[in-house]
């Protein structure tokens, strides 16, 4: 994930294209037209080794050494067993930026296709030359009047970002939005992204400031997911980010893998949109829908919808729609309700959704809409009308658009029919107002902005106060997955699926093993009562076994033995029935428990899969001996805390059960949401982990059980986002009064310690930190602060037990954020003024300096006010070099951490 060198491909001053000729079908000629028709005012160059003098107009070169000037960007259209040679000598001559439309170097087509698309790659590694493509159809970007790619037409200006895989439904989409007056600020393919990936873009698009929402369509996650899942979170923190992704197998070499457990891996995609904060659209009119969303819609005020038509039938599809996709109507105050009735006949409807009735005008629409958008229970009005002789689509739709033009909240519109109705939309679509074809395409399209808001509400939720649970026996956990590894085992035996989970706090059933049927028989006799037996083999060891066996794990059972008899015959039939499929050395004997029936207990699948793209997940759903792989599943991003955990509970279908029955609904969700979370712990505390499955898991009134499991282990796998760096912790005690305090990554449950923190700094120290006044920080101010990506960012804090001994404060921050490239951290530190003279100062700047440094960042910057000598004379004792800027009227502070190894680091480090 690096945006080195990514301002040459959107901002170009110059422009080579390999390739081109004044052949109708010549790629390249194609391109420099565009560039030539787009207005780009920079000097362009024609590449082809035929000698032309001249192409379309502009000047023709013969090879890269004849060039007058090297290109800021060179568009390479040349013939695929050319395209190594030229960006071979491109990378020679110190041009960075490469983009290759040359087609024939898929990662899906010939090997040796393959073999060329590899031989780019080692080619452009030498230089540092950027690589976009191959395969893609190009980039345009109209605030740079640039058109570098094969479109048949160009794009308008606006301020949205389209980010694809899919050349051709880039084209698509290029002439869908040409047609509705839609404009972006960029937009581009990545075809099979031999070095500029999908994070790079999505970083650098983050960072645009005429860039107001990014739509992404993607068919996989190329690369490593865990720089996906953190570009995208980053991004959706500020702006909306929305996902059109396919399910597209190229062939049988890269047929999809699956995580055991889950047959759909469109869950797992869900699970990472979501947990990133973003919006995943399901097909290609919704992705043209959102957009349609995207450029028009105001910023949303809320999800409360009010309806209005002129008829009860469009008015009931709408509300069928928004109520299935889990929308809200809204509901008018009386004072709405009052001028509604006097403006509407007698027989309409005066309630949500509101019936114009047929005879409705195109003023009786616009006083609707003016009056439902002055109710300030309404966030948003959807307008929907069917043609009538009363209310012709124009006059309607200018009326309503005069309504929608004087209001902050959003109105959408919806135009039925064909014949009247295209000029009703096109009058809102130049008036910049949102419209659909239908009711149920509008209603998709706000729900997008919803859902949206949805989860990033969930992202920034803030999470109950950490609560230290009961230091697990982690070595002895570590012990156990290193013992089975050790023995050439890839799984636990059932008693030691069994001591893990107990090591990790989670109750699980008495179970008492036996090698044979006299041995069962004796365990039954000691237990009592009525018991299960379990037949344990190779093939039922490993976690959700139902995936690829045909032998259903309840054939391994025998439940509800009362008698010794009934236990005898049972085992005696399991016996033979494994002793037929397994060899002697694939039998594990026997596992002997009571029944735990319980009239009221609810069975439940909780697990930990590992997919091939996103690592580690944890899954949950119902669960109970009969279920398959087609189960419920819930599925979420580990690490958890505890908001995420209750999230993931409430998702289920499992929530919904414990909702209708249980009479303690808040006790259970925490007893699963505790669960969660320390299946969570495990997942970080052990890398080798690679699945376990509990199935079924108890929850009655007596809380929860395991009542059986399976493990199995791995090579160490990698969290598609960053855990908490516990091991960051430090002991430290204060300089003058002694008291001892913890030097530790700050953590989302620290924002009300955070936010009393702030309170309690003075108007001096606020302005000198942010260099303004400024009010209390808002809740997702606060959250940006403590719930960080720790691969991007890092804030140390020093947390100490209240002098009261009720909880913890915070008493001093310090934050580094880094570029995408690892070169810079700008840090910035505050100390609280009563703790002024304890050191805390210099501790965290030698934590924040040590961490960036091991991290391999190059340079450490911050800048502070002329008037801050405290934090000048702190950072001359630390080293920094101190400059003052008199431009911008600070003094900067700067510690080069490591040497730069490349030249563009030097570049950037002197910039």
């Amino acid at each position: 994930m690096s945006t080195r060198y990514l301002k040459r491909f959107f901002k170009p001053r110059s422009i080579a294209v390999f390739g081109a000729s004044e052949r109708e079908d010549s790629m390249g000629g194609i391109v420099l037209r565009n560039l030539l028709e787009s207005g780009f005012e920079g000097p362009l160059m024609a590449v082809n080794s035929k000698g032309y003098e001249q192409v379309n107009g502009v000047a023709c070169y013969a090879g890269v050494a004849e060039l007058p000037e090297m290109p800021d960007l060179a568009i390479i259209c040349s013939p695929p067993d050319a395209v190594a040679g030229i960006v071979r000598k491109l990378g020679a001559n110190m041009v960075k930026a490469a983009l290759i439309l040359t087609g024939g170097l898929s990662l899906h087509q010939s090997s040796h296709a393959r073999a060329l698309r590899e031989e780019v790659r080692e080619a452009a590694r030498p230089y540092g030359i950027r690589i976009l493509g191959p395969d893609c159809m190009g980039m345009l970007v109209p605030g740079s009047k640039l058109n570098a790619s094969y479109s048949h037409v160009n794009i308008l200006k606006g301020k949205v970002a389209y980010v694809g895989q899919s050349g051709l439904l880039g084209t698509a989409m290029i002439d869908w939005a040409n047609g509705q007056e839609i404009g972006f600020s960029h937009f581009l393919t990545l075809g099979d992204g031999v070095d500029v990936d999908l994070p790079s873009i999505i970083d650098y698009l983050a960072r645009d400031p005429w860039t107001h929402a990014i739509l992404l369509q993607m068919d996989r996650v190329i690369g490593d997911a865990r720089n996906f899942v953190s570009a995208i979170r980053s991004a959706s923190r500020n702006k909306l980010v929305l996902v059109l992704k396919s399910n597209i197998i190229q062939d049988a070499e890269h047929k999809l893998e699956l995580a055991p457990g889950i047959a759909d891996p469109d869950l797992v995609y869900d699970a990472a949109l979501r947990r990133a904060g973003v919006v995943r659209v399901e097909t290609a009119d919704e992705l043209f829908n959102a957009l349609e969303t995207l450029s028009r819609m105001k910023p949303m005020r809320g999800e409360r919808l009010a309806l209005v038509c002129n008829g009860m039938g469009p008015n009931a599809l709408a509300t069928d729609r928004l109520l299935k996709k889990g929308g809200q109507l809204a509901q008018f105050t009386e004072e709405t309700e009052q001028k509604l009735l006097e403006l509407l006949p007698p027989e309409a409807r005066i309630q949500n959704p509101v019936d114009l009735n047929a005879d409705a005008d195109p003023e009786r629409f616009a006083e609707a809409t003016r009056l439902l958008t002055k109710d300030p229970n309404v966030d948003a009005v959807l307008v929907i009308h069917a043609p009538t002789r009363l209310a012709a689509s124009v006059e309607t739709a200018e009326e309503v658009i005069k309504v929608a033009r004087k209001t902050p909240r959003n109105v959408l519109t919806c135009w039925m029919g064909r014949f009247s109705a295209i000029a009703a939309r096109n009058a809102c679509n130049a008036a910049g107002i949102a419209t659909f074809l239908t009711p149920e395409e509008a209603v998709n399209a706000f729900m997008h902005m919803v859902d949206y808001h949805r989860n990033q509400r969930v992202m920034r939720q803030t999470p109950a106060p950490f609560q230290q649970q009961n230091t697990p026996n982690r070595q002895r956990a570590g012990k156990l997955i290193s013992a089975a590894r050790e023995s050439g085992r890839d799984y636990l035996h059932h008693s030691e699926a069994c001591e893990l989970l107990n090591l990790y706090e989670i109750p699980t059933a008495n179970t008492r093993y036996a090698d044979d049927i006299a041995g069962v028989v004796d365990c039954a006799r000691q237990m009592g009562g009525s018991v299960a037996v379990k037949a344990l083999h190779s093939a039922n060891v490993y976690p959700f076994s139902y995936d690829d066996s045909a032998h259903q794990r309840w054939h391994d059972l025998a439940l509800d033995l009362y008698s010794i008899n009934e236990v005898r015959h049972a085992t005696t039939k399991l016996a033979y029935r494994v002793g037929e499929l397994y060899a002697s050395d694939q039998m594990f004997g026997f596992a002997v428990q009571q029944m735990k029936r319980g009239f009221q207990s609810l069975q439940i699948n909780v697990g930990i899969t590992r997919d091939p793209v996103f690592g580690p997940l944890l899954v949950f759903g119902v669960g109970g001996y009969t279920v398959d792989v087609l189960a419920d599943r819930n599925i979420m991003l580990p690490p958890l805390n505890l908001a995420l955990a209750r999230e993931m509970v409430k998702r289920s279908r499992v929530y919904r059960i414990i909702a209708e029955n249980s009479y303690q609904v808040e006790r259970d969700v925490d007893h699963l949401s505790g669960l969660l979370l320390r299946m969570s712990e495990m997942l970080v505390d052990l890398p080798e982990l690679n699945t376990l499955e509990i199935n079924p898991l108890l929850l009655n009134k007596r809380g929860l059980l395991a009542v059986d499991c399976a493990a199995s282990v791995a090579e160490p796998g990698r969290l598609a986002i960053s855990p908490y760096p516990e091991h960051l912790t430090e002991q430290i005690t204060l300089k003058r009064s002694g008291r001892p305090a913890t030097l530790r990554a700050i953590r989302g449950e620290d924002e009300p310690a955070h936010l009393e923190f702030y309170n309690r700094l003075s108007p001096e120290s606020i302005r000198l930190r942010y260099f303004y006044s400024r009010g209390v920080p808002t809740h997702d101010e606060l959250a940006n602060w403590t719930q960080i990506d720790y691969d991007r960012e890092m804030a140390f804090i020093v947390s100490a037990p209240r002098l009261d001994a009720k909880g913890y404060e915070t008493l001093g921050v310090v934050r580094a954020v880094t570029d995408a490239d690892n070169v810079r951290a700008e840090f910035s530190v505050v100390i609280r003024d009563d703790l002024q003279g304890e050191g805390l100062g210099i501790i965290l700047m030698r934590k924040i300096i040590d961490y960036c440094r091991s991290r391999g960042t190059l340079e450490l910057s911050g800048s502070t006010l002329t008037t801050n000598k405290g934090m000048q004379a702190l950072a001359r004792r630390l080293g920094f070099r101190i400059s003052y800027n008199a431009e911008e009227e600070v003094v900067e502070m700067k510690m080069l951490l490591n040497e730069p190894s490349e030249d563009w680091q030097i570049y950037r480090l002197q910039q």
